[in-house]
């Protein structure tokens, strides 16, 4: 009775199976395509289940592949269904330490019902997988001067190149032998409240302030997924340093956003000037109109609309983004410069758990880099003498971060900028537990980092905040 139950497929993985197919197909993210589907499993429990999967698979599909293809004689010749069906008994005796014999009969379950002729070698190959994990693990495959390395980044289930970058990173903030933490691991959830909001009771029941004002700590995702007020623009979901950050850019004056996306810092931005009793001009800008209209109508439902107008257009050319409220060809300029840089991701790779195996490691080394250092020196020359330009990515990497303020102090447009703590900030000058909580993040220069290195820990975030001194 209990081997017909082992080799009955399980409707979890059944379904995670379709969601990796369809996310691999172009149809979205993973997680999203799970979430439009949420009720299609009868038990609360598979749901769970399916979603560890799919997210856990796509986070380490490339070291998944590498521990399948050492067995399998002609890899390009598996179709795609198939290999998405020997991922997911792979990635659970391997990074779930799900038992070896319940893997192998699920999987090879799983591939029969893509393939019946590829039965056979999937339950040769997963059996060697189960066999090999502790060599795999070790790099025994591998040379002696590469082993380490190899062996970390197999264990975190990311590329050696990434491994090496985040390693040297974290080495050099203090943090050298520990690792971030997101395979497989949830983020915790926090979210942002408009001012005067009322939410629903089972809303406001799992809100617990946080550090910051208008900010709360999330006890039940689901709940608040699934109400009503998120769609009323009552609140956004946005991880706590990333409102932090936000934050810091509401002072008295006008404020130039770049890289707006579809609105979440603009729309905590906005609380905070509520709060705050501000009502300066603010333009947001994004390369996409499609974001730029969708950052609007988030706004205007949650009533925080005013006095913030929305130019789509390239952050690295300003005078043609701005062309419009540039008056007789004299170019603009803000008390605050906001630049959301684009970058990496790598802060927030349990959100998004396709970061790892979609970066390249020529965009982050190189194309990015000089991207942010030339949207920052754009940015530069928007600030009124005496304003403050806030440079912000959701990477960990220092080539990102503290590599790019740094060109940029040495550059000629940078050369009138000096560093301030983020916690001297406006926002924050009373707010003693958000101003705790950045000291605690800051490096002597006050530059902001976090990093996730356990569970509770939120998102990695870098901000830096400059002063133009002429």
């Amino acid at each position: 009775m209990g081997d017909a139950l082992v080799t009955k497929l399980s409707p979890a993985r059944r379904r995670a199976h379709s969601a990796l197919i369809e996310a691999q197909d172009g149809c979205g993210f993973v997680r999203d395509i799970l979430a439009a589907s949420a009720g299609t499993l009868s038990d609360a429990r598979d749901e769970a289940f399916a979603l560890t999967l799919a997210l856990g698979v796509t986070a380490t599909v490339g070291a998944l592949d590498e521990a399948l293809d050492r067995y399998i004689a002609k890899p390009s010749k598996v179709s795609a269904r198939v290999r998405m069906a020997l991922r997911i008994p792979a990635f659970e005796m391997l990074y779930l330490d799900t038992p070896g014999h319940v893997a192998v009969s699920q999987g090879v379950e799983l591939v029969r019902s893509q393939a019946r002729s590829a039965a056979g070698l999937a339950n040769a190959v997963l059996h060697r997988v189960d066999e090999g994990r502790a060599a795999f693990f070790a790099a025994a495959d591998v040379s002696d001067d590469e082993r380490e390395l190899t062996a970390r980044a197999r264990r975190q289930g990311i590329p050696v190149w990434l491994a090496c970058m985040l390693d040297a990173s974290l080495a050099r903030r203090g943090f050298g032998g520990k690792s971030l933490c997101f395979n497989g691991i949830a983020a915790p959830t926090c979210a942002c409240m408009c001012p005067d909001a009322v939410c629903s009771g089972d809303v406001s029941d799992c809100l617990e302030p946080s550090v910051l004002e208008g900010s709360y700590l999330v006890g039940s995702p689901a709940v608040v997924a699934a109400s009503s007020d998120l769609a009323q623009g009552k609140l956004v979901i946005s991880d706590l340093n990333a409102q932090l950050i936000a934050a810091s850019t509401v002072r008295p004056g006008s404020c130039l956003e770049i890289g707006a996306g579809r609105g979440t810092k603009t729309y905590v931005m906005a609380c905070c000037a509520n709060r705050c009793g501000l009502r300066g001009h603010h333009v947001a800008v994004d390369l996409s109109a499609a974001k730029c209209e969708i950052n609007r109508l988030r706004l205007e439902q949650a009533g925080l609309s005013k006095g913030i107008e929305f130019a789509p257009g390239d952050g690295c050319n300003l005078d043609a983004t701005l062309a419009h409220i540039d008056v007789a060809g004299e170019r603009t300029l803000f008390d605050t410069v906001f630049l959301d840089a684009p970058c990496s991701g790598t802060g927030t790779m349990r959100r998004h758990p396709e970061i790892p195996w979609r970066l390249v490691s020529s965009d982050v080394e190189d194309g990015l880099p000089k991207l942010q250092l030339q949207l920052l020196q754009e940015a530069s020359r928007r600030v009124k003498p005496g304003g403050e330009l806030i440079y912000a990515t959701c990477s960990v990497l220092e080539v990102e971060n503290e590599q790019v303020i740094d060109a940029f102090l040495q550059s000629e447009q940078g050369r009138a900028f000096k560093l301030a703590p983020l916690h001297e900030a406006d926002p924050f000058k009373d707010e003693t537990e958000a101003m705790a909580y950045i000291c605690e993040r800051e490096d002597m220069r006050g530059l902001f980092q976090s990093i996730p290195l356990s569970p509770a820990d939120f998102d990695g975030h870098f901000c830096a905040r400059l002063i133009y001194q002429i």
